[in-house]
């Protein structure tokens, strides 16, 4: 248990209705007593009179007083719920560093239910996407996370691969026995199979996971006048790019990010990219756009309905995945399923359905979620490679070879974890959390 105890305003800052300000350590009830007379039954509200050392009135409100261990933090944890004035959130505040109290810092209260066993390190991280959460399928896939979907998986990895080395290492107990030690190995095989396969598929699905987490990029690429930034508009619901009759106008990379089916997307409107333009500052826009476009996730190719066939330069540059969209239908009365009108809700709605159902295959909620979490398990089954390679030949060496994939389980829910990644991950917390 940490020998300091610390307080910090666990709400949203500024003002407010009612802010929520949580202490944690040893002094948390003592505190509670000293600030208010007397500590409440545990986990039941109280309405409560906070008062200054001199019985100065500083707040009147409710109090939650959690005995440890059963709080966030695994601490003796007391939460007040005060009016959200800077005014009191300021004496409250002298008043408790005055008591011995120390302010929090960033994840200060998470690092302290991490290192009591609350939660582990893919529950943390998980917590952190869910507090950044703006979409529902990020919501959904950080509360997995924060429930513990991804530790459970490792604790079955880690379980099958302690059997697989059960065996290997009974097979070592008996060198000297004729086909014996090869049979105990061959028990070993199908647990290391099946953890390979399991995590080979995670691993495999690690970018569309992340890009729940951090959205997806939609680029709009088409030559000039094609009506890219009037779709633009369109599909974000604003008036956010210059639309113009004008060849050329949009010389600049325009963003704008919107939820559509539960993804968080980006669109990209850029400069309509052909091969020769008089204009250096157009032709710099059409190299960024030609950069976009191939970093983006998804693409639009817009040309105008009529125009057939597709522009050369973006046939050749097209790649699976891309939708088709023939814009400005109806100048030319367009009404196959590829033609786009953004005077007819009908063909947005039916360009909306698409990207939706395009969305679904390059973005979904699944285990490995961070980098950290990608890496470790890519190390994990190098080990499984390698033990595929040794164990028929030596079952001591298949054995290291488990061991040293389960040890990469083990950092992965920060059963060992050096302090340089547990400052890494926590330090991205907001203070107060």
């Amino acid at each position: 248990m940490s020998a300091s105890t610390i307080f910090a305003r666990a709400s949203g800052q500024g003002r407010c209705g009612v802010a929520v300000f949580r202490i944690s350590g040893p002094l948390a009830g003592q505190t509670l007593e000293k600030l208010t007379g007397n500590l409440p039954k545990p986990r039941f509200a109280k309405r409560v009179f906070v008062r200054s050392r001199q019985g100065e009135l500083i707040d009147d409100g409710l109090a939650l007083w959690f005995p440890a261990p059963n709080s966030f933090t695994g601490e003796d944890v007391v939460e007040l719920q005060l009016h959200g004035s800077p005014a009191v959130e300021a004496r409250l505040s002298d008043e408790l560093i005055a008591l011995g109290l120390e302010p929090a810092g960033p994840g200060a209260f998470t690092t302290r239910a991490f290192a009591n066993g609350k939660l582990d390190l893919t529950q943390a991280e998980g917590l952190a996407d869910l507090l950044e959460a703006e979409t529902l399928l990020q919501h959904r896939q950080a509360m997995a996370h924060y429930r513990g979907s991804l530790r459970d998986q490792a604790d079955q990895w880690r379980a099958d691969l302690v059997r697989a080395m059960a065996k290997l290492d009974a097979a070592v107990d008996f060198p000297d026995e004729e086909d014996v030690p090869g049979e105990i190995a061959a028990g070993a095989q199908p647990f290391v199979e099946s953890v390979r396969a399991s995590i080979a598929e995670t691993v495999a699905s690690f970018s569309r996971t992340r890009r729940v987490s951090d959205g997806v990029k939609v680029a709009l690429l088409g030559p000039p006048n094609a009506g890219k930034s009037t779709l633009f508009n369109a599909l974000v619901r604003e008036d956010r790019a210059i639309v113009s009759d004008e060849a050329g106008t949009t010389r600049d990379i325009v963003s704008h990010r919107v939820e559509i089916g539960g993804h968080l997307v980006t669109f990209l409107d850029m400069a309509g990219v052909r091969d020769e333009t008089a204009s250096a500052v157009e032709s710099q826009g059409i190299e960024r756009a030609r950069s976009a476009a191939k970093d983006a996730d998804l693409r639009l190719l817009c040309f105008p309905a009529g125009k057939d066939p597709l522009p050369e330069w973006l046939a050749a540059h097209s790649r699976e995945g891309d939708i088709v969209v023939r814009t400005k239908a109806d100048l030319v009365q367009a009404s196959d399923s590829e033609a786009v009108s953004v005077h007819s809700p009908e063909t947005i709605e039916r360009l909306h359905g698409k990207l939706v159902a395009h969305l679904n295959e390059v973005a979904a909620p699944g285990l490995a979620a961070t980098e950290r979490q990608q890496a470790l398990l890519l190390r994990a089954l190098d080990e499984l490679d390698r033990f595929e390679h040794v164990a028929q030949i030596a079952p001591e060496m298949g054995a290291e070879a488990l061991r040293a994939a389960s040890t990469r389980l083990e950092e992965l829910t920060g059963r060992i974890a050096p302090d340089d990644i547990l400052d890494d991950i926590f330090s991205s917390f907001c203070i107060g959390k």
